[in-house]
């Protein structure tokens, strides 16, 4: 049997961060209990991939984990719903995990799995029913596995660029730039990483949260970005580091740094904020 530590959720929640406010195997718990309790959202999703549109938070680890290692299309809120229908059903999407004001970008009477109060429950609408699912009260989840596993060659995450060329990473892809970004940035279970970029980025996603998590550190998110929110964050919630896509001697690219540095190169310009 494979190690379950090969899938991307899982090998987060063994890393004993924290997504905002929630232990990340907190979240992950909540969503293999949502596949565990809702059976039409299990017929839903068979032989099909999911598809995650949702703003950067705790919710968006839910719904990777209850993608159950299929491949999750991530979507922009800011593409056209034209535009998110068709990445639908170029990527053959059975279901949706999203929020009710997000709702008007999907087509009409598509599945899709509510989020807005998780982790404590989830709303499943499938056509001819729906149904409020109780995540539980989850502290976590009891793993066993190999933290040093390599990743699965499945398909993990699916994005797609505004010309609509679409590209899939695999559970092994992006667990190995997690890990290379851990080594790089010297991450520890101390940190406080604070996120720039959004979640549908599949770079900020392996970089900002899926590297702190890995390392056992906490990851919140700020969007939109100002320099005075920044700063505000940073003095009242400890951050010692920014992930965005900023200038650096090597080029553009995503990475952290540390709050003293990261403030400095957003007053200078440095931050890329556009994905």
């Amino acid at each position: 049997m494979s190690d379950p530590l090969a899938l991307l959720p899982l090998a987060i929640a063994a890393g004993g961060g924290h997504l905002g406010p929630f232990p990340a195997a907190q979240l992950a718990a909540a969503g293999l209990t949502l596949l565990q309790r809702s059976a039409p959202l299990v017929r839903t999703l068979a032989g099909k991939r999911s598809a995650i549109l949702l703003p950067s938070g705790p919710a968006y680890l839910v719904a990777l984990a209850a993608s159950d290692g299929r491949g999750a299309v991530l979507l922009d809120q800011q593409a056209s719903a034209e535009s998110i229908a068709w990445q639908l059903a170029d990527a053959d999407v059975g279901a949706v995990f999203t929020q009710t004001a997000l709702v008007p970008l999907l087509p009409d009477g598509f599945p899709i799995v509510l989020l807005d109060e998780a982790p404590r429950v989830a709303r499943v609408i499938v056509p001819g029913r729906q149904m409020d699912v109780d995540l539980g009260s989850h502290h976590g989840l009891a793993l066993a596995g190999d933290t040093a596993t390599e990743g699965r060659d499945e398909d993990c995450i699916i994005a797609y660029a505004a010309s609509g060329r679409r590209t899939v990473r695999t559970h092994r892809d992006v667990i190995a730039a997690g890990r290379a970004a851990v080594a790089e940035l010297l991450l520890t279970p101390v940190d406080h990483v604070l996120s720039l970029l959004p979640c549908h980025d599949p770079d900020a996603l392996a970089v900002c949260v899926a590297a702190p998590l890995l390392a056992g550190a906490r990851v919140s998110f700020l969007q939109p970005i100002s320099v005075t929110d920044v700063a505000t964050a940073i003095t009242q919630h400890e951050v010692s580091m920014l992930a965005g896509r900023w200038h650096t001697a090597s080029g553009i690219r995503v990475t952290a740094v540390s709050a003293a540095q990261g403030m400095e190169q957003l007053r200078g310009g440095a931050l890329i904020s556009d994905v």
